[in-house]
This record gives structure tokens, C-alpha cells and sequence, in this order.
């Protein structure tokens, strides 16, 4: 797994970042010394139709107030916030990429939500945490770099507690044809690693974790994207802004990954499943 890791690190990996952040809340007219966790969402939800998407994700897995909930794959934190602000949980955050725990951290300190929220820097294939720590393992656009299913699968219901869940919003491989390149996710085909819905769901059967529900997302994004280049064509200014976290060519990326969505061969869903 470490040239696999490797790849995806030097993915993610950007200098600055916290630099680009202030700028971003400066010109909003917001003091970066003291934002609340909503003043991030522009920039902090690092996938397709931003908050919306995430508190879609948090009514279909069931969380409440009682959990102690990893979000794996968590970049800067975004969910993990809006999953502790909304259910009133504890959640700890693990990504392989430094920087953005790094972030992470901050925007969660600054925003005064550290007791609730911890972050460490870990490979999803090898979590450092104990046997059933976990009452809901939370994961959202992130299989897509994880080339080993099986192994990401037995690790969460490793974590889990019996009764545990696991929920699971993903972009996963369509009946269309050929991936463009770069993607948001990967800039060559070596960082991508898209299976079908029903390999997912044989991953997950096989891991020991029994399917509980599962809804196609497919239109849901589609229609985003349509909305975006509405807004983009009427000159109307958008409404996020991911290239803070992810880079100034992530515009070229998120068209790519429109022509993918309209070729159906990138497809989305969400599955959720139980440890027995």
C-alpha cells in the first residue's frame, strides 16, 4: 500500500493552505480568528453538493447523540463538524494526508469545537484504534482512492462495535466508457480506483457487514451540476468555492467530472450496513 498512499498523499498535499483560507474569509468580511463552523462551508465540504449532500448523508445513516462516529477519509474536517454540530456526537477524524489534518485542526479550534472532535493523521487500511471503538463509521467520497476493498471493509467492521453501522456516500464505476482526466479525486488513472455498485456491495457482504439500505445518487449530482453551470452561464457568482482546499486547477477537474456524470461512467450512491 505505500506507493498507493504515497499517490494519494502527494494528491491532496498542498502548502498554504491555511493562508488560503484567511484570504478567503477576509474578502467575506470574516474574521478568521473567529469564525463559527458554518462560515466554512464554501470551501470545507470536499465533494459534490456541499452541505446539503452532508446532512442528506447524516438523516439516511441515523446518528444521534449517543455516538462515538469516525469519519474516515476526513480532509479538513468539514463533515466531521456538521456531523458533531447537527447530532451532538463525538467524532474523531482520520486522513492520510497531513496537511489536511493539520487544517483541520485549526478551523476546528478556531470554531471552538475541539471537545467534541479530535483528528489524527492515519491510513484507512490500518487504523490505530482498538477493536469496536466505534459505534457509526462515517465515510464520504473516499473509497474512490482506496484500491483495496476488502481490506478497508474488514478494518471499519473491525472498528465497529457489534450493532455498529457503517455508512458510505461513494462515487463508484458507470456503464459509460472511459474516466477524463484529471478528476477531483486523482490526476491519472494510477490514484483512481472506481468499482461498481454491486463490487461494493459483495466487499462489503464479504467484510461481514449486512446491507441495510441503498439509494442511487446518480440524478441528485447530475442536477447539481446542471445548476452550477446555470449559475456559471448567467454569471451569477457560485456558491462554493473548493479550489481554497483543493488548488486553482480543481475548476478544470470538476468539469471533467461533469462530462463523467453525463456519460454515466462515473455513477453515486449511498449504502449503509451493520456489523451483526
Amino acid at each position: 500500500m505505500a506507493n498507493g498512499a504515497d499517490t494519494i498523499r502527494q494528491h491532496y498535499a498542498m502548502s498554504g493552505i491555511l493562508d488560503r483560507v484567511n484570504a478567503f474569509l477576509l474578502a467575506r468580511g470574516i474574521d478568521p480568528k473567529h469564525p463559527s463552523y458554518q462560515d466554512f462551508f464554501p470551501f470545507d465540504q470536499l465533494h459534490g453538493r456541499g452541505t446539503e449532500a452532508t446532512r442528506e448523508h447524516i438523516e439516511n445513516a441515523g446518528i444521534t447523540s449517543s455516538m462515538h462516529v469516525m469519519d474516515l477519509g476526513c480532509g479538513v474536517g468539514g463533515c466531521s463538524r456538521v456531523i458533531a454540530a447537527t447530532c451532538g456526537c463525538r467524532v474523531t477524524g482520520i486522513d492520510l494526508t497531513p496537511e489536511f489534518i493539520e487544517v483541520a485542526r485549526e478551523l476546528t479550534r478556531r470554531c471552538g469545537m475541539t471537545d467534541r472532535i479530535e483528528f489524527r493523521q492515519a491510513d484507512a487500511l490500518d487504523l490505530p484504534f482498538d477493536d469496536g471503538s466505534f459505534d457509526h463509521v462515517w465515510c464520504h467520497n473516499v473509497t474512490m482512492n482506496i484500491q483495496n476493498k476488502r481490506k478497508i471493509v474488514s478494518e471499519v467492521a473491525r472498528v465497529l462495535k457489534h450493532g455498529g453501522r457503517f455508512s458510505c456516500s461513494e462515487l463508484a464505476k458507470g456503464p459509460g466508457g472511459d474516466l477524463s482526466f484529471p478528476l477531483p479525486w486523482a490526476t491519472h488513472l494510477s490514484g483512481s480506483f472506481l468499482v461498481t455498485p454491486a463490487a461494493m456491495r459483495q466487499a462489503l457482504e464479504e467484510g461481514g457487514l449486512r446491507i441495510l439500505k441503498e439509494i442511487d445518487l446518480s440524478e441528485a449530482g447530475i442536477a447539481f451540476l446542471k445548476e452550477m453551470r446555470a449559475r456559471s452561464e448567467r454569471g451569477d457568482p457560485p456558491l462554493y468555492a473548493n479550489h481554497v482546499i483543493m488548488g486553482d486547477d480543481f475548476s478544470e477537474r470538476v468539469r471533467n467530472f461533469g462530462k463523467c456524470a453525463m456519460e454515466k461512467s462515473v455513477v453515486e450512491h449511498f449504502i449503509l450496513a451493520e456489523k451483526p
